[in-house]
């Protein structure tokens, strides 16, 4: 008699942290798909890439600092996207020090 009462609460629980795991699971790889990684050998146009997405807020909370920085890499290696953006973020003032001369000197 007693075994027969504790099974279904046994069955229950086993199911109960089955379902747990799996929610667990895939919320972190759902989390972790989203969130672009850079590298070492990351090209111009990867990091420009991250840095729109964090500009636009796209996949990524929005960080204006982080575009910044991640354009004047991309620019730094020649990539024309990137300066443009850098241009703007001057000409507009975003993420840094509104500038028109920086401005025009990115754009150009």
């Amino acid at each position: 008699m007693y075994q027969k009462n504790i099974t279904p609460l046994i069955q229950s629980l086993l199911i109960a942290t089955m379902l747990s795991s799996s929610l667990i699971t895939s919320a972190c790889s759902a989390e972790s798909s989203n969130t672009p990684i850079l590298s070492n050998q990351s090209t111009p146009t990867e990091i420009y890439k991250l840095g729109l997405a964090y500009y636009e807020g796209d996949s990524v909370p929005e960080d204006d600092d982080k575009a910044f920085k991640l354009f004047q890499k991309a620019a730094d290696q020649g990539y024309a996207p990137a300066k443009h953006y850098l241009g703007i973020m001057y000409y507009e003032g975003i993420g840094v020090d509104q500038d028109y001369h920086k401005a025009f000197e990115w754009v150009q």
